[in-house]
């Protein structure tokens, strides 16, 4: 069967891991996805789609993204732009017939998101999904399994810490591509909407849907956009544990500026901890390594066990989630995770964390519309 033949609209830094699910960092070899390969990239900087075609080996490069929908060849698209440029694009996209793999968060607000949703409703044999890494760190996953197969009992709390350092040897961030993060017209509301969007995610994954949120939450040098860090954030799920009792969270984000976190992309690092009534299971490593802990570790019965026979690596959680996307065409698998309505969800827990930290006060989801 033929490869899916995918295009990347927008070719910054983002751009680098997403390109690992087609082409490998080190050999440069380009068969390393078994259903998908890379083969066009689009940017409007000048130069930038040809220099990355050469870095990719991809067969064609355009400076407009509209001749890459228009291009027969090219059978999907993954959008890496922008977060105000999501909703046009991603329109554009699904009306030119092709499948669609969306950076988070998938608009700026739940209006747009809304909009993005009624249109991915006309195109039921396109397959159409939000890309959130995190869910495909092999760490998380396991977790999950475990939790799903009943090992830590009933799943009763949930709390992530997230830490920002630096590494020398970390990605650098230019610094036009921070300004349009920190732009409320452009990146929406801040880090809380954008890497906060990795917490989120997998509180909806491991523990379902919030009810209500209390967060205080600080502003980037007192600018509208927030920092994400330092963050405290609590919140009730909207399903109560067995015995009627709430299932509660939390979420801390803290920035030491002077902390070296080792990290081959980003310089922070995050440990997910959920208990249950028989266990507690810990995912470790995500992004970067601060205690040399094993990727997964479960206490249960006076007895703890450490799983360590897994690649935790930032970046592969970038390429294992590119090749679920062109896996779930080539299966026909329509609405991969994360569904425009999940995502939506994440969203709108996001939204509710900066309108608690912004208003003072405990703030529903429902009362996000």
């Amino acid at each position: 069967m033929p490869k899916v033949r995918v295009g990347f609209i927008g070719a910054g830094r983002i751009a680098d891991v997403h390109s690992l699910a087609y082409v490998d960092a080190e050999s440069g070899r380009r068969d390393i996805n078994p259903t998908g390969e890379l083969y066009a990239v689009a940017d409007s900087s000048p130069g930038r789609a040809e220099q990355c075609k050469a870095q990719w080996g991809t067969k064609k490069a355009y400076a407009d993204y509209r001749e890459m929908l228009a291009d027969k060849d090219v059978d999907a698209v993954e959008i890496l732009l922008p977060h105000h440029l999501h909703l046009p694009v991603a329109v554009e996209a699904l009306r030119a017939g092709k499948h669609v793999s969306l950076q988070k968060p998938m608009t700026n607000t739940l209006a747009e998101a809304d909009q993005l949703i009624a249109e991915v409703k006309k195109h039921p044999k396109q397959v159409f999904r939000i890309i959130e890494n995190f869910e495909h760190f092999e760490q998380v996953q396991l977790a999950k399994r475990l939790i799903d197969a009943g090992e830590i009992g009933e799943a009763v709390s949930f709390r992530i810490k997230n830490t920002g350092g630096y590494h020398p040897l970390s990605w650098p961030v230019p610094e036009d591509s921070m300004a349009w993060r920190m732009d409320a017209k452009t990146g929406g509301l801040g880090q809380i909407t954008d890497g906060g969007h990795h917490s989120a995610a997998l509180v909806l994954y491991f523990m379902g849907p919030v009810e209500r949120v209390h967060a205080f939450v600080a502003k980037d040098g007192g600018r509208v956009a927030y920092s994400g860090s330092p963050a405290m954030i609590s919140w009730v799920h909207e399903k109560r544990a067995g015995d009627g009792s709430p299932r509660l969270g939390s979420w801390q984000s803290t920035g030491s500026k002077e902390l070296l976190v080792r990290s081959r992309t980003y310089a922070g690092s995050g440990t997910v901890e959920v208990t249950g009534t028989k266990g507690i299971i810990w995912a470790d490593n995500l992004t970067g390594d601060l205690m040399g802990a094993p990727p997964v570790s479960l206490y249960r019965d006076g007895t703890v066990r450490h799983f360590s026979d897994l690649n935790p690596d930032d970046g592969n959680s970038f390429a294992r989630g590119g090749r679920a996307f062109t896996k779930a065409i080539v299966d026909g698998e329509m609405r991969p995770r994360l569904t425009p309505e999940h995502a939506r969800s994440v969203m709108a827990f996001t939204l509710a964390i900066i309108r608690s930290a912004e208003e003072g006060r405990e703030v529903t989801i429902k009362e996000m519309g």
